[in-house]
């Protein structure tokens, strides 16, 4: 069993939406035999495919165009539990089909009457179209200014008597000739032979008012759908990676609501993320070196036309990046390790300490963790062929007492320094060299970094100095010490991972009443103007949560016989035949667990997708008050883990319901009800043990923590920990 991998492939548009009724075929790589085809399902999922280790599979999905099935992701079977995501560079639409009900008399416009606490983009949303759509109807010059009692005109409502899902949408020439050619299938339109001139003359006049109302509704973006809606997949990126190549045309070239000058505090924002895409500096102007850094992450994350103009999708994409690359899990040593301040410093300035004036920030430079970020997304992608990546901070702060302890005379790292660990197996030698690539191929190029101090530049210090000492030799230093002062304010210093990421930018934009750049966004006026960390409900992030605790764990339909402790397991499968779990009662697998021994492969001690052992699984059956006989299927399963899992964990109930627990102690209630689950650094395990941040609380030879699924149940833990601070902002 420890030589299979068990896989899910899922297939995604361009914001993530999974795409469903997707026909696709999953061959081996080196045979060219099928493993499995079919169509996605509602969550754009394959069926799980379980094959041995090192296996290379190839995934296809048929194209609208030509019917023919088109490799679009390729990959290899390296770890127990894979979640492969195909991301397409292309967005999903959901349309309508129209009815021919032939002529049904005048038409009159429909129209809503304004209501207290009612906005223009609530009132897009509820009539399923647009702000830009609305305003041109109504002749509105500000979209935030509208009054209660207003009648608001409302653009063409097309009846619809079906629900179908296009990929190819050019809306002229795709979908109305479709109906004009009366071709079978296309639509719900059924032509009478008789009537067929007729027909075609209403049709006609019906396409020319409705391409009116499109392009009312999308303007120039009408050409730039042609391109962005296609599903034809051409990347074969690391799931690890960031955003796919896409081949898009980019709004911003005709949109006028996109940024390329002036002053905001969004502008300020996008500079301080974008500070390790090419330096740039946290101030609120839109500069040269602004839009160098913009196009630097269009190329380089987005894999988009550089443009660098600040648009929705630049912005959208930031919120991805924020999730995709979190410091948590880097962050153990980065406050103050002395003992004898709040971790951050005692306030103090303008103290000697040496030749220098030690001032200790407030915190440390947000600058600083957004350089962070973008070398870990450099190295997992672009420099993946070293094998290198950012094991933790070694030192961050060092107050002024810590100094004396130490003797130092360097102030640098009171708040704008970090000393960064990179995780490698290699002799000496090797791990110098690898440290020098780091600074010279990585930082240097990619973030305008140097080994010679420049004022606003990041510092790089070198692995010997010019007379002679010794400097950063086996870990890398980087600080920003040349910042001007103007951005060296205090705000610009933070101390908790949520501060140091700051808010989403969707959120950002939004509180500024920049709405009218969000429908600039490249997403055919479909944005959702709410962030990706605030319109994800807390029923959503548990299902997220669910899905990451089981990666770890299993499917439906796995199974283990169990073993006595420090005995190693020998009958199980992580994925078995539909019904093996999902089709016996409860009592059928208590009773299995009680008849037979772990030597028998008849038993079924952990079972399921959440891996539920007799004592749990009878515990849940008294605490949602069931016979027993009821199937432990997927929906059970789910009810039990919502309803009696996830409730009997205070910390990780409280995180959930309120966000009063903190994230550790939502991983260690976790460690204890899952063996997958890694207990954080500094807490002991059931026997003792202290955890170095991957060891289980049921650790053994039994049990073993999966580092993987370990990191991604922190990483959901810290997106609920963010939704309940957000909610409070």
């Amino acid at each position: 069993m420890n030589n299979k991998s068990l896989v899910t492939v899922q297939i995604l548009d361009f914001l993530g939406n999974p795409i469903s009724k997707v026909k696709y075929e999953v061959k081996n790589n080196k045979s060219g035999q099928h493993v499995v085809k079919g169509t996605t399902n509602s969550k754009g999922c394959l069926h799980e495919i379980q094959r041995d280790r090192e296996t290379v599979l190839d995934v296809y999905i048929k194209s609208i165009f030509n019917g023919e099935m088109r490799k679009v992701q390729t990959f290899r079977m390296s770890k127990d539990r894979m979640l492969v995501k195909v991301i397409s560079p292309k967005i999903l639409l959901d349309l309508k089909t129209i009815e021919n009900k032939g002529s049904n008399g005048e038409y009159k416009r429909k129209t809503h009457i304004v209501q207290k606490g009612e906005t223009l983009t609530e009132i897009a949303k509820q009539h399923h179209t647009t702000v830009r759509a609305l305003n041109r109807v109504n002749n509105i010059d500000d979209s935030n200014k509208i009054s209660i009692g207003q009648v608001i005109k409302l653009p063409l409502d097309i009846p619809a008597n079906g629900n179908n899902t296009k990929y190819d949408t050019d809306f002229i020439s795709k979908i109305f000739p479709a109906w004009n050619k009366a071709e079978k299938g296309s639509g719900s339109v059924k032509p009478d032979k008789k009537n067929d001139k007729d027909m075609l003359s209403t049709l006609e006049e019906y396409q020319k008012n409705a391409l009116n109302q499109l392009n009312e509704w999308y303007e120039e973006s009408k050409a730039a759908l042609k391109e962005t809606v296609k599903i034809e997949t051409k990347e074969d990126r690391s799931v690890d990676g960031g955003m796919p190549k896409a081949n898009v045309l980019n709004l911003c070239k005709t949109a006028p609501q996109c940024v390329s000058n002036g002053k905001s505090e969004l502008i300020r924002e996008i500079n301080i993320r974008l500070a390790g895409f090419g330096g740039a500096l946290p101030t609120d102007e839109f500069t040269p070196l602004t839009a160098v850094c913009i196009k630097q992450f269009q190329r380089d994350y987005m894999g988009m036309p550089e443009t660098g103009k600040i648009c929705g999708s630049l912005l959208v994409a930031l919120d991805k990046f924020y999730y995709e690359y979190p410091i948590s899990d880097f962050m153990a040593k980065a406050s103050c390790q002395c003992g004898e301040c709040s971790g951050y410093g005692n306030n103090k300035k303008g103290v000697a300490s040496g030749n220098n004036t030690a001032i200790e920030y407030p915190g440390l430079h947000r600058s600083l963790i957004w350089i962070l970020k973008s070398l870990n997304f450099y190295l997992k992608n672009e420099f993946k062929s070293m094998g290198l990546e950012i094991a933790y901070i070694e030192s961050g702060y060092r107050c002024i007492e810590n100094n004396k302890k130490k003797g130092r005379t360097s102030v640098n790292h009171m708040g704008l320094a970090l000393d960064l660990h990179i995780n490698k197996n290699r002799t000496r030698t090797r791990e110098l060299k690898d440290i020098e690539f780091v600074r010279k191929d990585v930082m240097a190029v990619k973030m305008g970094a140097g080994e010679k101090r420049h004022t606003d530049k990041i510092y790089l210090e070198p692995k010997q100095f010019n007379n002679g000492d010794i400097g950063a030799t086996t870990w890398v230093h980087f600080d920003i010490t040349r910042f001007s002062n103007i951005y060296l304010d205090d705000n610009f210093f933070k101390k908790t991972v949520s501060e140091l990421n700051g808010q989403a930018m969707v959120d950002i934009a939004q509180k500024l009443n920049l709405t009218s750049l969000l429908n600039c966004s490249g997403i055919a006026g479909t944005l959702n103007t709410t962030s990706k960390l605030t319109d994800r409900t807390i029923d959503e992030l548990v299902v997220e949560l669910g899905d990451a605790i089981a990666s770890g764990e299993g499917s439906y339909e796995a199974w283990n016989a169990g073993a006595p402790e420090g005995k190693r397991v020998k009958f199980g499968k992580m994925n078995d035949l539909p019904g093996t779990i999902t089709g016996k009662s409860i009592n059928n697998l208590l009773d299995a667990a009680k008849n037979y021994t772990w030597e028998d492969k008849r038993r079924r001690f952990a079972t399921g997708k959440y891996q539920t052992i007799p004592s749990t699984l009878d515990a849940a059956k008294t605490r949602l008050n069931l016979s027993g006989n009821e199937l432990y299927d997927e929906t059970m399963q789910e009810r039990v883990f919502k309803e009696h899992l996830l409730k009997g964990r205070s910390s990780i109930y409280n995180l959930i319901c309120t966000g009063t627990a903190t994230v550790d102690q939502a991983m260690v209630d976790a460690s204890k009800e899952w063996a997958s689950i890694a207990l954080p650094k500094g807490f002991k395990n059931k026997f003792g043990v202290m955890s170095d941040g991957s060891i289980g609380y049921h650790q053994s030879g039994t049990n073993r923590a999966n580092s993987h699924s370990t990191l991604k149940v922190k990483t959901i833990f810290e997106k609920i920990k963010s939704y309940h601070e957000f909610k409070k902002v």
